[in-house]
């Protein structure tokens, strides 16, 4: 009976050691949207959080965002999504998206923090690795295993391929290298965020003025063509 006893506790503390093993190996991707409309940029970011090869979990912050969870909790590969969702969200300032961020980091132990490569993620993400005390890597085109990146450096004229030890891998991609993610074939639960540090800073969202333009943006373009006088 003691050989029995002492034996199942070799396996509950084994598989207790798998599973903080596997908590401490997820992704964290960081979703860009309008409250009623995930950005695509997300979708290249999910696959690109794929090619890490951990579980996948989702940080919707926004205000009145039922609509962009619903979404996101059908793309392919999301295992779960927190939602943080709170009128002081809204215009998504930085000043206040980061300490969520952060928050959920503290809590999960994310390995990886990645969001797409647009005016959203590179005003966040920054602030997040400043916090963190870590280095935060840009335009990710291409990830060769969980340490190594291959980013563009000198305004896209020279790739570089790099090696990050950093605890904590921050990375920001570029959509147009990474295929979108699947919005159908997931099943991702969503639960909410319970620790929303108080929102207690100096910024204020006052308006949006957006222009409208039927030319897709930059950054999810598949092709660029520019023109010019040669010297």
């Amino acid at each position: 009976m003691l050989a029995i006893r002492k034996s199942f506790s070799t396996v509950s503390k084994n598989f207790s050691q798998t599973q903080v093993l596997r908590r401490l190996k997820g992704t964290l991707v960081v979703a860009e949207h309008d409250n009623n409309k995930l950005s695509n940029i997300t979708l290249n970011a999910v696959t690109a959080a794929s090619k890490l090869g951990s579980d996948i979990t989702c940080l919707v912050i926004g205000s009145n965002c039922t609509k962009a969870v619903e979404q996101l909790s059908k793309v392919k590969g999301v295992t779960k999504i927190l939602v943080a969702d709170n009128g002081g969200f809204e215009g998504y300032l930085p000043e206040r998206l980061t300490p969520i961020i952060v928050a959920s980091q503290k809590q999960f132990n994310f390995t990886h923090i990645i969001a797409g490569a647009s005016a959203f993620g590179k005003s966040i993400l920054p602030r997040v690795a400043a916090k963190l005390d870590v280095s935060a890597i840009s335009d990710v085109i291409g990830i060769k295993d969980p340490e190594t990146f291959v980013r563009t450096i000198y305004a896209g004229n020279a790739i570089m391929t790099l090696k990050s030890t950093e605890a904590i891998k921050i990375l920001t991609v570029r959509g147009t290298s990474f295929e979108a993610a699947a919005t159908e074939g997931g099943s991702a639960a969503h639960e909410k965020f319970g620790d929303v540090p108080s929102l207690t800073d100096q910024s204020t969202f006052v308006k949006q003025e957006l222009s409208k333009s039927d030319r897709p943006e930059l950054s999810s373009a598949k092709k660029v063509i520019s023109g010019g006088k040669p010297n």
